[in-house]
């Protein structure tokens, strides 16, 4: 019963174990502050408010460098990259701001 009224905050190996078990993107989309990794097949822990721009606080959010910018994050799903995410964002608004001015 008292475990019920605990309010502890998970640690950053209980974080990262938590993100890891998952083999799935969905199912790693799925739960809380975890992002996929598509090359490496790696569920990650991530902790970053935005968790689209997480590649730009952290290098090494994935295993494989060469990955960071594939990062998969839970508001756009398992087929939409971190990459492709920024790249359609600045042609958007690059638009705008050149049809605007």
């Amino acid at each position: 019963l008292k475990h019920n009224f605990t309010t502890a905050r998970e640690t950053s190996e209980e974080h990262f174990f938590r993100c890891w078990n998952h083999q799935d993107c969905k199912v790693c989309l799925a739960e809380n502050e975890c992002s996929w990794c598509p090359m490496t097949s790696a569920c990650v822990p991530n902790p970053y408010a935005i968790p689209l721009l997480a590649p730009a606080y952290d290098e090494n959010i994935c295993p494989h460098w060469a990955e960071r910018w594939e990062l998969r994050t839970k508001p756009l799903g398992c087929q939409v990259s971190t990459i492709t995410s920024l790249t359609s964002i600045i042609s958007i608004v690059s638009t705008l701001v050149v049809v605007l001015l």
